[in-house]
């Protein structure tokens, strides 16, 4: 088989290398529809790069271009191509529509002879447009073509057809404002024998016959370039135009060192196009952050590369050169076992590992390699802001090859997990990617300013307190590591004035009661003996929702401990912690705490909102350790989950209930925490609330039988007209238990029927 070098004027009508004379193109039934001149964004984008190129070879002035290799078999005079189908239609209508522009009668142009057999209405179609020519000056040539006698209305559904109208429409527009000088010349050297200004390989083989098996074995280098191809060559052009000289070093790259590094990471189908895909954009993406700029998730790569290295950026080499690091990193390193020798899931005392919170549930390895997750979930709902600054400290310390890197990774992430939803904002990403360059390249904390600013002090102070004590290092580690903390230590004192071996006693308690879930119901109780630690929020009609912690969610916790360092945390927890290290670690102290808070309340006859959580663990049962609570304290809301639009229990209503003995499980309310919750019986007519001088009764009967036997009960027990059970109280706190004189009152109403 001997190749040719050609163009498509001068393929017809000669012998090819004196083997055989083409004088007719037909496209076999075989082959696919046109598809250059198809819908959708890459298609068009393809199309509009193809014409520009065929404009500019075309044009005076401009350079030659050749179409690569052409291959097809020659029957009876006839090419029938194998590859190259597309890029011959292409050029049939570039022909056509330049010759009508050029003023060039179609009689006798032996290029005409292109055909397809693909359906008898695309070769109609194809034998009519080398026939007829608009009339000169004709502005709108598909509505010209479509109106013509000799177009079929049935001919719209013919998807070839459709196309090379689009394609016509697309040449239109290019060639819309060239002077009519300008299109002679270009017809010119469109059909210049000796230098034609498009030209292409062509591969003929003579074979007299025409097989099926042929041509689906060799079609299948007919199929449109993948997203990713053609990304990869728009990348290549770009970068011609740009950076010249990194151009083979590029295309080398991506083909060998850059495509066996994510290799390990192909999919069922052993294709790696997609993950290259999703690295690029990650790496993208981190050039607009540094450089300032706001990423843009719905943007095509293609579109992400011309603004990043198109010569109008200034950063263009800077982002190109990292591009390259960002890959080359990678190469010839084992990267699951990387990323395992850097963190880890669990805690591991054999390793250094540090341990991630946030790892990729889906992913291989315990969820720790990075760079996989990353190049199989990059701009999916499972990627988050966390992992890309994760992966991107990785990045920066072997680009870099940084020093102590395992310390300013602990610190990144103690960032991470204590900057919220403040912080950690796609809008913030290019600030963010400025502090990482200070912690992990400069190892500073100077001029950290995005990320959770307490957690910024708290790290310094951490660096503080190990200068002045560094064999605190490992129990400082230990605390980080703990799913309550996740790095924040403001709720313990680090004055390195202190005494070093009493901060080790109160890591070591905290780690005894906050590792052991099973205590917390008992630590909430002890907390609150000690103190009124809770997180407060204001709301309405005089309530305030305090945050108190879970007997049962790890998240509650982190919440109430992060960032906090006031003294009306910090004071009740060290003497907890005290506590208990006092004991040697028994937990029975928590009983032994909240024992003798209740007998204290008891003696000084003072019986606040406190006495009652910690007498009646009932009443701190909330799983979301959320309480809206009334000014003095004696209507609470206790929230299973963290807002009031959702059911929720009245804990002094519910615990009246249960030393009643009377059913709970429906005992549930709905709406704002300033409407009534009363406690329905089963058995009975009136209804109880906790109000703050007591009891107030309700739906009072109007039975005059019924209403004498409740005046009866309400003269035994003092109650007025206003139908309150008036708890007796001293500075506005209860002196004796609500809940006990309550229960003693449903006791009366179940007496009298009522």
């Amino acid at each position: 088989m001997n190749q040719t070098l050609t163009s498509y004027a001068s393929l017809f009508g000669k012998s090819q290398n004196d083997t055989h004379r083409i004088d007719r193109i037909e496209i076999p039934l075989i082959q696919r529809d046109y598809a250059q001149g198809r819908q959708g964004e890459s298609v068009e984008r393809i199309r509009r790069d193809f014409v520009d190129a065929l404009y500019d070879a075309v044009m005076p002035g401009g350079d030659p271009i050749s179409l690569d290799f052409i291959y097809g078999d020659v029957v009876d005079h006839t090419l029938y191509p194998l590859d190259g189908q597309q890029r011959l239609t292409t050029l049939f209508l570039l022909h056509w529509y330049l010759s009508w522009r050029a003023g060039a009668a179609l009689e006798g142009q032996a290029w005409r002879n292109f055909s397809y057999s693909t359906r008898a209405s695309a070769r109609q179609f194809c034998d009519a447009l080398a026939t007829y020519q608009p009339p000169a000056g004709e502005t709108r040539l598909r509505e010209w073509i479509v109106d013509q006698a000799w177009y079929f209305h049935g001919w719209h559904h013919d998807s070839s057809i459709s196309a090379m109208l689009v394609m016509l429409q697309a040449l239109e527009q290019r060639f819309a404002s060239a002077s009519c000088e300008s299109l002679e010349a270009a017809w010119k050297r469109l059909v210049d024998p000796i230098d034609p200004a498009i030209s292409f390989h062509l591969l003929p083989a003579v074979t007299n016959q025409l097989t099926d098996d042929l041509y689906i074995k060799m079609n299948s280098r007919g199929k449109p370039l993948t997203p990713f191809e053609n990304f990869k060559a728009h990348l290549e052009a770009l970068l011609k135009g740009t950076c010249p000289h990194r151009v083979a070093d590029f295309s080398l790259k991506i083909d060998t060192a850059w495509a066996d590094t994510l290799w390990a990471y192909k999919d069922a189908d052993h294709l790696i196009d997609d993950q290259f895909m999703r690295y690029f954009r990650f790496v993208f993406d981190l050039c607009t952050w540094r450089e300032g700029g706001r990423s843009d998730s719905k943007a095509n790569l293609d579109t992400l590369a011309q603004s990043l290295f198109d010569t109008s950026n200034a950063h263009g080499a800077e982002h190109l050169e990292f591009l390259f690091k960002a890959f080359d990193v990678w190469q010839d390193l084992d990267i699951h076992a990387e990323f395992s020798a850097l963190l880890c899931t669990e805690p591991r005392e054999d390793s250094s590992a540090l341990l991630i919170f946030n790892p990729l549930r889906s992913q291989a390895n315990q969820g720790t390699d990075l760079f996989g997750g990353c190049c199989r979930h990059y701009g999916e709902f499972e990627w988050s802001q966390a992992h890309s600054l994760l992966l991107y400290a990785v990045l920066l310390h072997r680009i870099h090859g940084t020093a102590d890197f395992p310390r300013q990774l602990r610190i990144v992430r103690n960032l991470i997990e204590s900057s919220g939803g403040g912080e950690m904002r796609i809008q913030n990403m290019a600030a963010l990617l400025n502090d990482m360059q200070r912690i992990v390249v400069e190892a500073t904390l100077e001029d950290v300013s995005t990320f959770n600013q307490k957690q910024v002090a708290n790290e310094r102070a951490k660096a503080t307190l190990l200068a002045a004590h560094p064999a605190l290092r490992e129990t400082v580690h230990r605390l980080e590591d703990n799913r309550l903390l996740r790095g924040s230590l403001a709720v313990f004192d680090l004055d390195p004035s202190g005494d070093p071996s009493l901060f080790t006693q109160r890591a070591n308690a905290f780690l005894r009661l906050f590792n052991d879930r099973h205590c917390w119901p008992e630590l909430t109780g002890a907390l609150l003996a000690l103190g009124d630690y809770s997180r407060k929020l204001n709301r309405h009609g005089g309530y305030r929702l305090f945050e108190l912690g879970s007997p049962n969610s790890e998240s509650v916790w982190r919440e109430l401990f992060m960032g906090r360092s006031d003294a009306e945390l910090t004071e009740p927890l060290t003497r907890l912690l005290d506590h208990v290290a006092q004991n040697g670690g028994d937990l029975g102290v928590l009983k032994t705490i909240q024992r003798t808070f209740i007998e204290e309340c008891e003696r000084n006859q003072s019986l606040d909102w406190r006495y009652y959580l910690v007498k009646y663990p009932s009443m701190r049962r909330g799983t979301s350790g959320r309480y809206a609570v009334s000014q003095r304290g004696y209507s609470i809301c206790m929230l299973d989950k963290t807002v009031m639009r959702s059911y929720y229990r009245d804990p002094y209503l519910f615990e009246l209930a249960s030393m009643s003995g009377l059913a709970t499980a429906n005992l549930w309310f709905y709406g704002y925490e300033t409407e009534r919750r009363r406690l329905e019986r089963s058995n009975g007519i009136i209804t109880l609330e906790s109000v703050d001088e007591g009891w107030q009764l309700a739906e009072v009967p109007s039975d005059p039988d019924q209403l004498s036997r409740l005046a009866d009960m309400c003269a035994v027990f003092d109650i007025g007209a206003d139908y309150i059970f008036r708890v007796p109280q001293e500075n506005q706190r209860d002196t004796v238990d609500r809940i006990v004189k309550g229960a003693e009152l449903i006791r009366a109403l179940n007496g009298i029927g009522l």
